[in-house]
């Protein structure tokens, strides 16, 4: 159980790091393209409007693929999504990597804490604060780096940051065996329609 905690407070560091780091060098973003804060605002929202459907997605497709499948699309996503932002493609292309970004993040907290409230039986409460923890220092941390990064001249290197930390969440989450749990976390779950279509032919 600890390393699932240990991970999973992992994954919620990169959501608090995800979360910040395009609004903290949007300024120099916005300069970057000529671009107004209303337009930066409006690359926020589908940011998190990727973010929301993340969320309401990640019940069906845990069903399809796992909850490690799950969280290995999303975290391969954002990391993908973070790749590209360093990139500074042209700005109609950042309104499809921001939901891309925002669905990576939103579907790894659905399904972290989904799987820590399942698997913690005791201290629960407990386990979910570590996590929200992670999450604030994340949070915190972006801000500082991007900083930094700005002053040397290097502000898109921000993304790359969160890009290797998916890149080693998405490798921990491969890799790890958790025991007894492991069953649970890669198991799938027929479709509803298909199991109808098959309890008939039987």
């Amino acid at each position: 159980m600890k390393k699932l905690l240990w991970i999973g407070c992992l994954s919620y560091f990169l959501i608090g790091l995800a979360h910040v780091v395009l609004g903290s060098i949007l300024p120099v973003a916005l300069e970057h393209y000529g671009k107004d804060y209303s337009q930066g605002g409006t690359l926020i929202f589908a940011q998190f409007a990727g973010f929301l459907g993340g969320v309401l997605l990640s019940p069906p497709l845990n069903r399809r693929f796992g909850k490690r499948g799950g969280l290995l699309i999303a975290a391969a996503l954002l990391c993908i999504a973070e790749l590209s932002y360093m990139l500074l493609p042209p700005w109609g292309l950042m309104f499809v990597i921001a939901p891309a970004a925002g669905f990576g993040f939103g579907m790894i907290e659905a399904v972290i804490g989904t799987i820590i409230i399942a698997a913690i039986k005791e201290n629960t409460a407990v386990a979910m604060s570590r996590l929200e923890v992670l999450f604030g220092i994340g949070a915190m941390v972006m801000p500082l780096i991007a900083s930094g990064l700005i002053s040397a001249g290097y502000w898109r290197m921000s993304f790359l940051v969160v890009a290797v930390c998916s890149a080693l969440t998405f490798l921990f989450w491969a890799r790890m065996s958790f025991g007894e749990l492991d069953p649970a976390l890669s198991r799938r779950q027929p479709d509803a329609a298909a199991g109808h279509i098959h309890a008939m032919e039987a």
